[in-house]
């Protein structure tokens, strides 16, 4: 090998060789946590090894990724605006050599509560939610990864209703629809996105009420682009919907439970994640502490239990599968400790690897390849 040869690969990321990636840890700041975490993770093996720790933000609780991969972003509960207790967002740019993060800029959450992140699939545009606020967030991202101009400021409120708790800010699989679960008005408010012209507006006919009470909370899509699903946070349960991508229109299907029938204590549901395969579904279960898995027919969007497996720790945030689909992880918040599980592609069964994270108070997953 020449000389020329061999500093490239030196220079090459570690996980170029698509035998390790990094996972981004986000944290409620808690038990001595440091923020945001940062490891190596052997696709192979399942094991990893602490890099970094990024601990000047106040519960940086959700990530997401640039679809470029080459930034990520926090939402932070801590407020930038002075007399203000609103939440904030922060953007890094990620080294490629070592999957560090390097903060490029902030920008204000607008409302208290942060709890949700999510740039749109084309990177031009990223969106909020605020739980305690009840407003969605949406500002321009800068082609150097930045957070860029406000494009909107959208509160919930309605007079004399329900206190309004937006969840989730989710871009359609073709990037011209945005839904915002609100499990405070149990309602998932849409929006039609126009990323090249920088505009966001309110799609009043692909907006939705759910069954009142159940509080839609994260809402996830098939990789078919046919069908969505939403986990229901306030009646431990989940629902299946038929996507109409030409008009952004969710029609009802099915609902199940994510409880056994048997189970009579406090539980609600945190998560939602579907195989890079589509055939199974898994909802995570604060309180029951276990994933709730499903079948799902790929062909009618319908939904079949397979039972529960427990997650090895109290308290499931957030949990996340490889884009292999080979392993699920799990962030027990309460118990501190990522556990990661192999998943059977067969049956979407899950056994534990033996390979346990121990870090504090971890809420949210997010990996690079």
């Amino acid at each position: 090998m020449n000389k020329n040869a061999l500093l490239f690969l030196m220079m090459m990321p570690f996980w170029a060789n698509g035998q390790k990636a990094i996972l981004y840890v986000g944290t409620f700041s808690e038990r001595e946590s440091k923020g945001i975490y940062v490891y190596e993770f052997d696709l192979q093996s399942a094991e990893t090894k602490l890099l970094h720790t990024i601990d000047h933000l106040k519960s940086p609780s959700f990530l997401t990724l640039h679809p470029n991969g080459q930034f990520l972003y926090a939402a932070n509960r801590e407020s930038i605006v002075e007399g203000k207790d609103w939440a904030s967002l922060t953007a890094f740019a990620i080294d490629p050599t070592n999957g560090n993060l390097r903060p490029l800029n902030d920008a204000s959450a607008l409302a208290p509560g942060a709890c949700y992140i999510q740039a749109d699939h084309t990177g031009q545009q990223i969106f909020v939610a605020n739980y305690a606020g009840g407003s969605m967030a949406a500002y321009a991202l800068e082609e150097d990864g930045k957070i860029g101009p406000l494009l909107g400021h959208f509160p919930y409120q309605k007079e004399n209703g329900p206190v309004a708790h937006a969840h989730a800010a989710v871009p359609s699989p073709d990037n011209r629809f945005l839904f915002v679960p609100d499990l405070g008005n149990d309602e998932v408010v849409a929006y039609k996105i126009r990323p090249t012209k920088g505009k966001i507006k309110m799609a009043k006919s692909a907006s939705f009420q759910v069954e009142k009470g159940f509080g839609p909370r994260h809402l996830i899509f098939h990789p078919n682009g046919r069908f969505a699903f939403i986990a229901e946070e306030l009646k431990s349960s989940v629902t299946a919907y038929a996507y109409q991508a030409r008009t952004g229109q969710m029609d009802f299907l099915q609902r199940e439970s994510t409880l056994p029938s048997d189970f009579k204590e406090f539980s609600k549901v945190a998560d939602i994640q579907i195989h890079p395969n589509g055939k199974f579904l898994y909802v995570s279960n604060r309180g029951h502490n276990s994933l709730a898995m499903y079948g799902v027919d790929p062909m009618t969007g319908n939904l079949s239990k397979l039972g529960h497996q427990a997650t090895g720790g109290e308290y499931p945030r957030g949990f996340m599968i490889t884009q292999d689909g080979r392993y699920l992880l799990v962030a027990n918040r309460n118990s501190d400790n990522i556990v990661i599980f192999e998943i059977d592609a067969d049956n979407g069964s899950l056994k534990e690897t033996g390979q346990v994270i121990k870090m504090p108070s971890p809420v949210c997953l997010k990996m690079k390849y």
